[in-house]
């Protein structure tokens, strides 16, 4: 755990230009879909400053695979003499993704016990259809209050139907279907950039996949090819992230090689707000000087507003006179963080799966806590608009996710700082 708190003084729009660090829900399953290979596969772009990209290093090491960090984003993965085992619980307890390692050691025939994962407190995070979707393809897996232990002899493919589109659900089964005997279709699947990135992967790799708007298809091969580099997608949450801290700063931010088309509703809920976006070859513009406008906004699956981003645009309510509401409709406990922001004199309550924001109001520094990823970051969003000075705790949850964010907001002018107390 990091002991260090961020203190921020409000009130300094953001101006200036940003490159964004590569995705770390892309670079994830990337990372254990890569040992996998028979020959090695160079990454380049990985957030390797991230604690959840970093626990994940350690976890494949643990299990024998060969990774090699290059610089401050390049990884070089081998397989190694990567063997199912019992996984060491200091480290799958940190990370949700630990759940991959499941669907990697189906997929190379082997058995492993893994302990129940980690990751962010919003709620309820059950991980059935993972075990439903291997379980379908042919791995033995017993599950109890403290471990997965996973068999697997081989798999076959077969027709998988999630009764909710989950995102690291369907990358686990991707990557385990992707050394299946025949054909496996994942029907109500996630398929948001990120999951299209890693289908790219696997057809460079030998698998023959196939990502439409809902649906995967994979046929599986018998060995998986290395040799190649691959370029892991820029971070589309931290590029949400910093165009919404624009925003309640009503500064200009120019965000350097990305697309909008990555996140098409994102930026419909954004520019209805009054925040100028416009993209010009490989940047974006945006402006928060004319943010004015409320808004209702409901999570959905891809290409639907992600609910990691819920307390994003929380937070940029914030900034607009007027009535918002945020309606969750797959973490309906992900609200911790609406009493953090009452500390900065935010007028937000939360009901159920909904939180209303009455914005436009003036905000005060605050000492606070980051509850969790998305929810600290939210919070260091309220310290940037508000008046005076605020300090926020825990930043670890928020350094699982954003990459040298203190110095990114530094850089465009912000008054932040890391102390130790």
């Amino acid at each position: 755990m990091n002991d260090s708190i961020i203190e921020i003084i409000g009130g300094h729009p953001l101006e200036g230009e940003l490159k964004l660090s590569g995705a770390k829900n892309a670079a994830l399953p990337l990372l254990v879909t890569a040992c996998m290979a028979d020959d090695p596969i160079t990454l380049e772009n990985v957030p390797i400053g991230l604690i959840d990209v970093k626990v994940m290093i350690e976890l494949l090491r643990s299990t024998g695979a060969d990774i090699l960090i290059s610089g401050d984003s390049t990884v070089i993965c081998k397989r190694g003499n990567m063997k199912g085992r019992e996984v060491i619980p200091d480290l799958a307890n940190k990370i949700r993704s630990s759940l991959l390692l499941l669907g990697c050691f189906a997929a190379l025939k082997q058995t492993v016990t893994l302990p129940n994962p980690g990751g962010c407190n919003i709620g309820e995070r059950k991980f059935d259809l993972h075990l439903m979707g291997l379980g379908k393809l042919g791995a033995v897996i017993q599950a109890n209050e403290t471990d997965i232990i996973l068999k697997s002899d081989g798999l076959e493919g077969t027709t998988i139907d999630f009764y909710l589109p989950t995102t690291t659900g369907t990358e686990n089964v991707m990557i385990a279907a992707c050394m299946a005997k025949g054909t496996t279709l994942l029907r109500n699947a996630n398929t948001r950039p990120e999951i299209q990135q890693l289908g790219k992967l696997l057809n460079l790799m030998g698998a023959k996949v196939k990502v439409k708007n809902r649906v995967v298809e994979i046929t599986g091969a018998k060995q998986l090819s290395g040799g190649f580099n691959f370029l892991v997608m820029p971070g589309w949450d931290e590029a949400v992230s910093y165009m919404a801290m624009a925003g309640i700063t009503r500064g200009e931010v120019v965000i350097k090689d990305f697309d909008l088309a990555h996140i098409p509703e994102e930026t419909r809920y954004l520019k209805n707000s009054g925040l100028e976006l416009f993209q010009w070859q490989n940047s974006v513009y945006v402006s928060g000087k004319r943010l004015s406008l409320p808004f209702d906004l409901f999570t959905a699956p891809y290409p639907g507003v992600n609910s990691d981003m819920q307390p994003i645009f929380a937070a940029l309510a914030l900034a607009i006179p007027g009535t918002s509401t945020i309606t969750d409709l797959r973490f309906t406990d992900r609200f911790q963080y609406v009493e953090e922001l009452k500390h900065f004199g935010a007028n937000i309550e939360s009901f159920g799966n909904t939180a209303i924001i009455n914005g436009g109001g003036p905000l005060k520094g605050a000492r606070v806590q980051a509850t969790d990823l998305r929810g600290g970051m939210a919070c260091v969003m309220a310290g940037l608009a508000a008046e005076g000075r605020s300090r926020i705790s825990n930043i670890y949850q928020i350094e699982r996710g954003y990459e040298n964010f203190v110095e990114k907001l530094y850089a465009l002018g912000a008054d932040i700082c890391r102390i130790i107390e």
